[in-house]
């Protein structure tokens, strides 16, 4: 393929992105072998590359890249923009075309939010794609927040639910729209981990500004719930689960939050908080049986529970001296809170014992880890 026709490929497909503020999606469209028309297909806020040009066309901008890198001053950086732009969304997993951005985002040469745009639609293509969540990181630490900035105005937390005010802060912004971006791609791949890590992130960057944390907090809280109910056997969602929960509690302790119901209504202590989590785990797991995620959910809960309980009632002792620790009964070592727990965890084995699917070897399991971690 000639050089003259991959350049105009490059340039219609930068002509299309930069045109169309509302493109939300691109992809490789197989095509069985070159055709007379153009390649680069947009039909409603969606592009499409043809495959048969991508081979020939990733390797003319690929080559001009690496000659680029090799001269010290770009009088122009418009062709190097395309080049990457072109690269990424064919092959986004190469660090050398991100860092290359990079070096324009702080030259002043390309702006934040040609890049969101761009990192969204490879997202679009490969929503597991790490490299894509870093960029995102980069471009808040070095270009949005470069500087740890000071309280944001309580506009920045109504806007979660009202929309943009004129004092919202663009690094309060996008944290708010990355929580959108997580679920986005959680929804567009199964065990999405890196879209997770990504919200996790979000999150502990959104605990240090605390105006309108309990609104973060309170919507993050439901919308996990909805989460986990629609996919009960992926661990990512349930382990971002546990840090909001931990999260939730250290905020109330530190006093950014002013109690527990601001996040949850029906609850007031850390332990009314783990005992509701651990009935709606329950359900679920009768719900929806063979699920092993569901089960080592639970396990982190029940931990959660016996720390509370331990640190708010120590255990009485008899007056011989303890057996070893795995050989203690409830009775010796913890409140009759804990014992009722504990009664509840031995239920619902037996009634997992009595399926015969999966849900049996999943009850074995669980009865030996009580056994083994609990001492039950």
């Amino acid at each position: 393929m000639e050089e003259a026709t991959c350049e105009r490929i490059i340039k219609k497909l930068d002509s299309l992105i930069s045109q169309d503020p509302l493109l939300d999606e691109f992809d490789i469209v197989f095509s069985p072998g070159e055709v007379n028309r153009s390649p680069v297909v947009s039909v409603e806020h969606k592009l499409g590359l043809e495959s048969w040009c991508m081979k020939h066309v990733y390797a003319h901008a690929h080559a001009h890249i690496l000659k680029a890198r090799r001269v010290k001053r770009i009088q122009d950086p418009g062709p190097l923009l395309r080049w990457t732009q072109f690269c990424l969304l064919v092959a986004p997993e190469v660090a050398t075309f991100w860092n290359i951005r990079k070096q324009l985002l702080q030259r002043g040469s390309l702006s934040a939010d040609t890049d969101l745009h761009l990192t969204r639609l490879v997202l679009s293509r490969k929503p597991k794609c790490m490299e894509v969540f870093q960029h995102r990181k980069w471009l808040f630490h070095h270009i949005l927040a470069p500087t740890p900035p000071p309280p944001p105005p309580p506009s920045c937390a109504t806007d979660h639910h009202n929309g943009s005010g004129p004092e919202e802060k663009p690094g309060c912004r996008f944290l708010v729209g990355e929580l959108e971006v997580c679920s986005w791609t959680a929804d567009k791949h199964q065990n999405n981990y890196h879209a997770w890590n990504h919200r996790l992130w979000v999150l502990q960057q959104l605990t240090e500004r605390p105006p309108g944390l309990a609104e973060v907090c309170r919507s993050e809280y439901e919308a996990c719930h909805r989460w986990v109910r629609t996919h009960v056997s992926e661990h990512s969602g349930l382990h971002y689960l546990q840090y909001l929960l931990a999260t939730m509690v250290t905020m109330a302790a530190e006093g950014a939050l002013a109690s527990l119901t601001e996040v949850v209504p029906s609850v007031s202590t850390p332990l009314e908080l783990y005992s509701a989590e651990l009935e709606f785990n329950r359900d679920l797991i009768e719900q929806y049986p063979g699920h092993e995620a569901l089960f080592c959910h639970r396990r982190v809960l029940l931990q959660r529970v016996q720390d509370l309980l331990l640190h708010t009632a120590p255990p009485q002792r008899t007056a011989s001296p303890p057996p070893p620790a795995l050989k203690r009964s409830c009775v010796e070592t913890v409140n009759s809170d804990w014992s009722a727990v504990l009664l509840a965890e031995r239920d619902l084995v037996n009634r997992s014992l009595k399926s015969q699917s999966y849900q049996r070897t999943l009850g074995e399991r669980h009865s030996h880890w009580l056994g083994n971690v609990l001492g039950v």
